[in-house]
């Protein structure tokens, strides 16, 4: 594997010896190939090295700043300047990224509309403040008004599909429902030890409501809850949990840990507001752990219908027995068959498919 860098974008190429495969020039533009912004930066490095590994020559653009503001100069002046010319397929992460593409050659994928249809669920860079929020969503709006032109629109779930169809108005043939994946390593384990354990795995940001999963567990009895993950509301949720020895905060769990974390619980709690799909729900099930679910909580039906959805989080955590006897009704055996179905090779196989739609069209 060759690997050339300028600036900021970096040039891989690879011979994957299927003389059968067209090898396309793709170039991916994200807001980072690493785990900065959790769901996305995975999404973009796992599509990134499926390609590479199939021999296509791929080039990524990302940002090196942290904050809002850098992200909206990358948007709005970053990517026109630094777009490499000459490429097959350009291939936004999102609609922020999709603005500036050639319309004839270029991909959008949507996460989400919730700048758009639950503006008052943001996430903590957001949501705490009026005029980032009133700016963050009008922007976002214009980007994607912009990106719905790509030739090929993504959505990640039947949800996104159908905002997009709602809100932005793209036709529905247009739009390719595409699911992401998940780590292949992730699989069940005999627990380790005896204590009964539930976790959280994923932002630490307002929109995930971490803070109902700590209020319900300090009310209640059980041994030990930990939280795996970074973000905005980590001192603000440590603050809340107050010192209590029995909730546990991880920080960034690894990929190369993510098994160990999953099988060391016994329930796993993910009380957030709203998803565009909720890939940590389908890594516990591939770990053959029960999910629990708010009843309010906006999660595309082919995964939330696979939970353990509950009203308030106090009883169910408040109650032991009642939780475990919750959990039995679970289809532990098919929820694990649905979530190992989330590979990152489908994922790719589909995006490749489309890639040679939109080239051959062009």
């Amino acid at each position: 594997m060759g690997l050339v860098t300028a600036g900021n974008i970096s040039l891989h190429s690879c011979c994957y010896g299927l003389a059968e495969l067209k090898r396309m020039k793709v170039c991916l533009i994200s807001r980072y190939f690493d785990f900065k912004n959790a769901g996305i930066g995975r999404v973009s490095l796992e599509i990134r090295k499926e390609l590479i590994k199939r021999g296509h020559k791929v080039a990524t653009l990302e940002t090196k700043g942290t904050s809002l503001y850098s992200y909206f100069l990358y948007t709005l002046l970053g990517i026109p300047l630094r777009l490499p010319r000459g490429y097959d397929i350009y291939h936004a992460l999102t609609p922020m990224e999709a603005m500036w593409l050639p319309k004839n050659k270029s991909i959008v994928t949507f996460h989400d509309l919730f700048q758009i249809t639950d503006k008052d669920k943001l996430g903590s860079g957001i949501g705490y403040s009026n005029p980032k929020n009133f700016i963050g969503t009008n922007y976002f709006r214009f980007a994607c008004k912009v990106a719905k032109r790509c030739k090929g629109v993504v959505a990640v779930s039947e949800k996104t599909k159908a905002d997009l169809v709602t809100h932005l108005g793209i036709k529905e043939d247009k739009i390719t429902v595409i699911n992401s994946g998940i780590r292949g390593d992730l699989e069940p384990w005999k627990k380790r030890d005896g204590k009964f354990r539930i976790g959280y795995l994923g932002q630490l940001d307002r929109r995930k409501r971490l803070n109902l999963l700590i209020d319900a567990f300090k009310k209640s009895k059980l041994e030990e809850l930990v939280i795996g993950g970074i973000g905005a509301d980590e001192e603000i949720l440590k603050e809340q949990a107050g010192g209590n020895d029995k909730i546990k905060f991880l920080g960034l769990v690894p990929d190369e840990k993510l098994p160990a974390f999953y099988n060391s619980l016994d329930v796993f709690i993910f009380p957030t507001w709203i998803e565009g799909y909720g890939l940590p729900i389908v890594e516990a099930m591939a770990c053959k752990k029960p999910v629990v679910v708010l009843d309010d909580a906006i999660i595309p039906r082919e995964v939330k219908s696979r939970c353990v959805v509950v009203e308030r989080l106090e009883y169910v955590l408040g109650n032991q027995k009642y939780l475990e006897n919750l959990c039995r009704y679970v289809d532990i055996e098919g929820n694990y068959l649905f979530a190992k179905e989330h590979t990152w090779e489908r994922c790719v196989d589909s995006y490749i498919e489309l890639y040679k739609e939109v080239n051959i069209g062009k």
